[in-house]
């Protein structure tokens, strides 16, 4: 049976050149040089695939598309823009567009995506492509629908209501970035300054003249004043990456602009006040890191105001296909000429399936790799590279097989909580309930 094109477009000369290719093809072609006019014919006739044209006079190619997706969900829409409209197209992709072309278009990459758009109207079981959550306007994307989700992103309005310190804690991967950011975007600060900077990045040295400033001459090369992080964000927000890691006598110092909101720079006599929100942020247990003599005990106090956890992606499973296809789209839009841009439900299966030590920056790498390397419209479980799930069947003794020592169990085991825990020695002893020492005693442990 043929298939029936609708093409939108108000340019006249795209429209009618585009409407020769596809019937070149064998496709039947619907012109309307308007959206308005396009969608009476969506709803008086039947299509397999509709092209729009994102900028056109009257109603635009979006809330054309968003008519169209209320109206016939099941119908692809594919949307064209402007060389330097690119933004418009994600949002498009956001919207329920099935692609998106950048014009000039090439007739071989027009003929390939109809063709695609096709191919899931025939089967629509076979191609995942999932509606990504609305995001409002200038706000960080936190994608998940998942009940953990929902609890955060509640948490993170109610944290934007105030001007409290925040600590916001997790596994390596989990988005502890995105979520300060969303805190600072939802708050009264949004207008002004959003800051980050990363302890473990910069020298101890050189952290505090970073942080707080310093003056000309007060250490060699400090050949002109600097004015710090603290004072760039005034009136926003500081983030304080990798909290754990500062040193023990800068935490002192940190402490006191807390405490007061004056900034001294480095070789100066004089201070200034500044209005800064503090949002640190760690993968460590800074109670453990207190314990040990490490983190101290005040300094934890005055940050942990307002705790905000950020779940694993292993609590929140059921959101990896929302995840997979956000990060799909932006792999997709990086790499435009590689030919994935689908997950097969097999694929997908196995990412749900995941260990994911590395939680979602994990899972981005993963899907990231598929589309690069991809060589088809659908990528398939051999496309991607992933650890493991969990640890194998085999790493325990099965029934027959020899027992294990009790050494050898426990080391074992402690791999595993130590891969659940991403990595991080301090977390896993705390899931364990073990000191340290005793961690690293059962890590070493032989037969």
């Amino acid at each position: 049976m043929q298939s029936r094109v609708l093409i939108v477009d108000d340019d006249a000369e795209m429209r009618e050149s585009l409407g020769e290719l596809f019937s070149a093809a064998g496709h039947g072609c619907n012109l309307a040089n308007d959206a308005i006019a396009a969608l009476g014919l969506v709803d008086s006739q039947t299509f397999d695939v509709v092209i729009c044209d994102v900028v056109m006079d009257g109603m635009g190619g979006l809330e054309f598309l968003d008519r169209v997706r209320r109206t016939h969900p099941a119908l692809p829409v594919i949307v064209i823009t402007a060389g330097g409209g690119v933004s418009q197209a994600v949002d498009a992709i956001k919207r329920g567009a099935f692609e998106y072309a950048v014009k000039p278009c090439g007739a071989d990459d027009m003929r390939r995506v109809v063709a695609s758009a096709l191919e899931e109207r025939r089967h629509p079981g076979e191609v995942v492509r999932l509606p990504r959550p609305s995001v409002p306007p200038g706000k960080a994307e936190i994608v998940g629908t998942s009940a953990v989700m929902r609890a955060l992103q509640a948490t993170i309005d109610k944290v934007a209501r105030s001007s409290a310190p925040v600590l916001v804690t997790g596994e390596t991967g989990v988005g502890k970035e995105l979520v300060a950011r969303a805190i600072h975007e939802r708050s009264a600060r949004a207008q002004q300054p959003f800051i980050a900077v990363n302890m473990s990045a910069i020298p101890q040295e050189l952290l505090e003249a970073e942080l707080f400033g310093h003056v000309r001459g007060a250490f060699t090369g400090a050949v002109q004043p600097r004015k710090g992080l603290f004072t760039s964000a005034d009136g926003g927000t500081l983030m304080l990456d990798e909290i754990g890691d500062m040193s023990f006598g800068l935490q002192a110092k940190l402490l006191r602009v807390l405490q007061s909101g004056d900034v001294r720079p480095v070789g100066s006599e004089r201070t200034h006040h500044v209005d800064v929100r503090v949002i640190a942020v760690t993968h460590r247990s800074l109670p453990v890191l207190v314990k040990e003599g490490r983190f101290r005990e005040d300094l934890y106090f005055r940050l942990d105001v307002l705790p905000v956890v950020v779940p694993s992606l292993r609590e929140r499973r059921e959101d990896i296909p929302l995840l997979a296809e956000h990060f799909l789209a932006e792999a997709c839009r990086r790499a435009p000429l590689s030919p994935v841009r689908s997950i097969s439900p097999d694929a997908l299966r196995k990412l749900c399936e995941a260990a994911w030590p590395g939680n979602v920056r994990e899972l981005a790498s993963a899907v990231e790799r598929a589309v690069v390397f991809g060589v088809d419209e659908m990528t398939d479980p051999n496309h991607l590279a992933l650890i493991p799930t969990t640890t194998p069947l085999n790493a325990f003794p099965l029934p027959g097989d020899p027992p294990w020592t009790l050494r050898r169990l426990s080391r074992a085991y402690t791999e595993r909580v130590l891969a659940d825990a991403g990595g991080d020695k301090h977390r896993a002893a705390e899931i364990l309930g073990i000191d340290l020492s005793t961690l690293y005693r059962w890590q070493r442990a032989r037969d």
